[in-house]
């Protein structure tokens, strides 16, 4: 999945394809506290108490208009979708802390070669600061 330029050469990955980009841990939690407010809210909604009708006029309630969006749903609704959002902010929240519960189930397995089959027989070199001996052209000396 890369761009051809117009000599076929290949461009790279699109700008939106990178392997290398990491959501911020502060920027999931910040939307998983927004999704649980929001559940919270709307558990609220479910578990309010109805307002009693006024005695004086009875057609005042026939006057008022109904009421529109998520204030027109009824209490079972509204605590089922306030549970469905805390599920979501729980969710949110389990994998800002690492939780992958479908990690096993895409790409290769991760698992450790053996000595044998490493691509290295040595292992990999440490780092350190170079010999005094090396660089120096011994002619010159």
């Amino acid at each position: 999945m890369g761009l051809r330029t117009r000599k076929g050469a290949f461009a790279g990955p699109p700008w939106y394809v990178s392997a290398r980009m990491r959501i911020p841990v502060w920027l999931t939690l910040g939307v998983a506290a927004l999704v649980v407010v929001f559940g919270l809210y709307r558990v609220r909604l479910a578990m309010r108490a109805e307002k009693p009708a006024p005695e004086g006029d009875p057609d005042a309630a026939d006057l008022k208009p109904r009421p529109r969006g998520i204030y027109n749903m009824s209490r079972r609704s509204h605590l089922f979708v306030g549970i469905i959002y805390l599920l979501l902010g729980a969710a949110l929240i389990a994998t800002s802390f690492g939780f992958n519960p479908f990690g096993g189930l895409f790409g290769p397995s991760t698992e450790e070669p053996a000595k044998d089959k490493a691509p290295t027989s040595t292992g990999v070199p440490k780092d350190g600061l170079p010999d005094k001996d090396r660089g120096r052209d011994k002619d010159r000396d």
